[in-house]
């Protein structure tokens, strides 16, 4: 079995894609340098995201929600990183990715990701 050396989850802002001053998040699996990005249909102002705890402002309308709604989509992309690796696959981001997203055809339509 291939084990992954580095793992990361990250949650950042495409300011690429900015509308007025709010921007769409989106989490980065990273697998040995490999990335796989997932927009979450979620935005929030710019001024409101705070880059070094990559994480809303807790402070602000919604703030709270929105990091709890982050952490849930962190521990599902956990969840399927080691489902996985405990079916003895390789988990590249790509294949994380397609798990949460239940577009892995060997697993039922269901995802583990619910809207």
């Amino acid at each position: 079995m291939k084990t992954s050396k580095t793992f990361s989850i990250h949650f950042w802002l495409s300011t690429a894609k900015k509308k007025d001053d709010s921007a769409p998040i989106y989490a980065r699996i990273t697998v040995d340098g490999k990335r796989a990005e997932i927009s979450l249909k979620r935005s929030i102002s710019v001024t409101y995201w705070d880059t070094r705890s990559k994480r809303a402002n807790w402070r602000v309308p919604a703030g709270k929600a929105l990091n709890v709604y982050l952490d849930q989509v962190y521990a599902d992309l956990l969840a399927c990183h080691k489902q996985l690796l405990g079916e003895s696959k390789y988990g590249t981001a790509q294949a994380i990715k397609a798990k949460y997203l239940g577009e892995d055809d060997r697993i039922p339509s269901r995802s583990l990701h619910k809207h």
